[in-house]
Order: C-alpha cells, then sequence, then structure tokens
C-alpha cells in the first residue's frame, strides 16, 4: 500500500496533489490505480505553500530547486499580504524562511539564484559554482552571464569569490566585456602559474 498523500479541489472541481508526486508515480509503478489521500480545501496561494514547505523538507533538494520553491512561496506570500498577531505587515522573506529553517536574507539570496541563466544554475547544481559565487554572478546581465559560462564551459576556468566580485565590479561600472571576462576568469592560473 502507498503511503498518503495530500491534495485540493481545484477551482474547476479537478483534484490537484500538493504533496506526494513522488509517492504517485512510485504506486503508478507498481500498478496500483488506488491511492490514498487526504482532500484539504485550500486556496491556490495556500496551496502553493504547503506544496512548497513540502519539498523544503526533502533530504536532497538542488539549490535551482530550492530557489524556484522559495521564488514561488514569497509570490504566494506577497499575494496574500500575510501579517502578525498585531496587524502588522510580516517580512515575506523572514516568514518563507521559517519553515526551511532560513533566514530571510538566505531566502532572498535564493532567490535571486532565479535571475542566473539556466546553464549557469546547472553549473551550481552540478557544485562546479558556490552558492556565494552563484549569486554574485546574477547582477551580471544575461550577456556577461553568458561570458562567464563560456569560459567555465571551455575548461580554461573557474570563478573564485574574488573573481564574481570583481565581475560584479566591473558589470556595475559599466566596464565588462568578455575580454574583461577572460581576464578575470584566468587570474587564478597567472597568480599561481
Amino acid at each position: 500500500m502507498c503511503s498518503i498523500i495530500v491534495a485540493r479541489i481545484k477551482e474547476d472541481q479537478r483534484y490537484e496533489i500538493i504533496s506526494g508526486h513522488r509517492r504517485v508515480h512510485a504506486c503508478r509503478r507498481l500498478g496500483l490505480k488506488l491511492i490514498p489521500a487526504i482532500v484539504r480545501d485550500l486556496s491556490r496561494d495556500e496551496a502553493i505553500i504547503a506544496m512548497v514547505d513540502a519539498n523544503l523538507q526533502r533530504e536532497h533538494i538542488l539549490p535551482s530547486e530550492k530557489a524556484a520553491a522559495y521564488k514561488m512561496k514569497m509570490d504566494a506570500v506577497k499575494h496574500q499580504g500575510i501579517k502578525d498577531e498585531n496587524a502588522a505587515s510580516v517580512d515575506s522573506a523572514d516568514l518563507v524562511g521559517q519553515a526551511a529553517g532560513d533566514s530571510g536574507r538566505t531566502v532572498q539570496r535564493y532567490i535571486r539564484l532565479t535571475c542566473l541563466i539556466p546553464e549557469l544554475l546547472k553549473l551550481l547544481d552540478e557544485g562546479k559554482i558556490n552558492f556565494t559565487v552563484g549569486v554574485s554572478l546574477t547582477y551580471l546581465s544575461e550577456t556577461e552571464q553568458i561570458w562567464v559560462k563560456d569560459c567555465i564551459v571551455s575548461g580554461a576556468s573557474s570563478v573564485t569569490g574574488s573573481m564574481a566580485t570583481k565581475l560584479k565590479q566591473y558589470s556595475g561600472e559599466g566596464k565588462l566585456t568578455e575580454l574583461a571576462v577572460q581576464i578575470i576568469l584566468n587570474e587564478k592560473k597567472t597568480e599561481t602559474g
């Protein structure tokens, strides 16, 4: 018997799974046609928040998945306009991070990762770029990020925190060119070489 999933009835009267997508897939692979479910009366925003909270509890979650989940939850929380018991607005980022044990600042940094081009986000998920570097690279334009990705993928470069800071600085000053990216990302080799 498969474990219980959580679902809701959508506005069009169809069921939507909130948590248990993988359990449903496993049950189907086992040939089961009926899966026990708890049906909750949740709005779309409440369902998104519940789904994200369930996903963030997974043991292995990629940075890109966490970033997308936090962004979805942040949008839902802002849409609801949640307030505390004194009717004061609650800091959305702090509220979003509470269930996963992350600070509002950490949530904001994860959400920034959604500004990375997909190829850089993939490199982050693969551990070829660390989290802090990934956050710094989000401040570059899409074209500038492509230049960085090209240097990394060609195998000629890796990006350290100081390199990412320099890239961000040059970009902010309007001085970042493709050649500047190549020079900055090859500084490490020159220093150690």
